[in-house]
């Protein structure tokens, strides 16, 4: 349960990011140019250093484009009016330039940084004699290739920040802090679905739920939403989702293995605690050969072992799966709303409630269907709580 909640929040968390592709960036404003990063610099020196560096022991990219335009102005308009000549210069046949060569800034003209795989960074200088400034233009935004020293440094070892970027840092961070709230809500209205258990003590949902045909309906829809979500969505996708990003097999082999492995392991994992748990409320619960009297006529001590054990499984399946799944849930609502834009990310917090709706409505059904026998505000509660952690996964 825990590893199928986590593979259909990386499948969701994918599926997001392929529409807002689609979408060019959502409200990105500069989603149709072929640089992701612009910054315009001063530079009174003659000398400095483009530096980029293997970040967890790979380079971002093997190779990024980078256009030096030179300036004698350092401002933001200046930098938006180059946009159009930095974007048509790295449409042009570029330069490849290999670790320690030298950038030197002119206009129509662009260099392949091609890095260095065997050294753990790739140093490149940049004249700067005849310029005043300079105006980056690159494929990929330079703090990617970060990891201990700064991305453009004097001969003096001084770290040189950007007079101004696109897109503008501070903009992008006061329009995250003003579209806090949007996420924070949509994370709210996920986790009330939790609570669509209710329908269930309408009177006529209510006494229809005594009868033997909806009871067998209700089940059969929890079954049938799970087997439809694990098969139709989750195992087809994590057989190629699990190689997303990796390019030795090596390093595909172990993932898949620890994954498959790890779903074998897990359940009877969370058996165990949840057992441990439950006994530890009722310390009877495994003693039921006092009750047992005839054993033709009456539940044997084996069997209500097996009954108390069934049921501390389903209880950590239903809930510890749950706050995984909606963790993932709020991982990809966050994301939808800080990379594509207030809209989008509505769309996909719709998209969400739609998919909980008859996931707790399963859930609540297992809950207090016999197999494990809790009340309805118990099972509202558990839904609830657990529904929680799609805040959690906003947040981060």
């Amino acid at each position: 349960m825990i590893m199928k909640s986590v593979r259909f929040g990386v499948l969701l968390t994918t599926l997001s990011s392929m529409l807002c592709m689609a979408r060019g960036g959502g409200e990105h404003e500069h989603g149709e140019k072929a640089f992701e990063w612009a910054g315009i610099f001063e530079t009174p020196e003659s000398d400095y250093l483009w530096t980029a560096q293997k970040v967890n022991e790979r380079y971002a990219d093997a190779t990024m484009i980078l256009v030096a335009l030179p300036v004698t102005t350092f401002t933001e308009e200046t930098l938006h009016g180059l946009e159009e000549q930095g974007d048509h210069a790295m449409n042009l046949t570029c330069t490849d330039l290999q670790a320690g060569g030298t950038i030197v800034p002119a206009a129509n003209t662009c260099y392949k940084l091609i890095f260095q795989q065997s050294a753990w960074q790739s140093l490149y200088n940049v004249d700067a004699s005849s310029a005043a400034g300079i105006a980056f233009f690159a494929e990929h935004v330079p703090t990617e290739f970060e990891a201990t020293a700064h991305y453009l440094k004097d001969d003096h070892g001084h770290d040189i920040e950007p007079k101004a970027t696109i897109p503008d840092a501070n903009a992008v961070a006061e329009e995250a802090a003003v579209d806090a709230g949007g996420p924070v809500l949509a994370s709210v209205l996920v986790n009330l679905v939790t609570l669509i258990g209710v329908i269930l003590l309408f009177p006529p949902v209510k006494r229809a739920s005594t009868m033997p045909l909806f009871s067998a309906m209700l089940f059969a829809f929890a079954a049938g939403a799970l087997l439809a979500c694990a098969f139709f969505l989750l195992l087809f996708e994590a057989t190629h989702l699990v190689a997303t990003g990796w390019q030795a097999e090596v390093d595909v082999l172990w993932r898949w293995g620890a994954m498959i492995l790890a779903g074998m392991v897990v359940p009877p994992v969370v058996e165990t605690i949840f057992s441990l748990f439950m006994l530890a409320r009722n310390p009877n619960a495994e003693t039921p050969a006092q009750e047992v009297e005839e054993k033709g006529t009456e539940k044997t001590a084996e069997d209500l072992q097996a009954q108390f054990r069934a049921k501390a499984r389903l209880v950590g399946a239903v809930v510890i799966g749950d706050f995984f799944h909606n963790l993932c849930d709020g991982f990809f609502i966050g994301a939808a709303f800080k990379g594509c834009g207030t809209a989008f990310g509505w769309s996909v917090a719709a998209g969400t409630i739609l998919h909980e709706l008859p996931q707790e409505v399963a859930d609540f059904v297992v809950l207090t269907g016999p197999e494990v026998n809790f009340g309805t505000l118990k099972a509202l509660a558990a839904n609830f709580i657990s529904g929680l952690s799609v805040l959690i996964g906003t947040a981060i």
